[in-house]
């Protein structure tokens, strides 16, 4: 399973399944397309952590605006 399909899982799993993941590709706005406030970027940088075994800073938080930043800041963390 590439990055972005395990991306839309943990979106899925942060929103309880209430999250429409067709349609999300690289470009899709974190905060504008998918709605995702702040409490929400820690619960899914929390996720992200486990799930990828990498570890993010608070510095990280605001780079992490389109879903294609939060491939590329992952790939760099590994």
């Amino acid at each position: 399973m590439d990055t972005l399909e395990r991306l839309k899982k943990l979106f899925s799993s942060v929103y309880d399944g209430e999250m429409i993941l067709d349609g999300i590709d690289e470009k899709t706005r974190v905060s504008e397309d998918l709605g995702m406030k702040s409490i929400a970027m820690l619960y899914m940088a929390m996720a992200i952590e486990q799930e990828f075994g990498v570890n993010l800073t608070n510095e990280d938080l605001p780079h992490m605006q389109t879903v294609g930043d939060i491939i590329r800041l992952i790939e760099e963390k590994l």
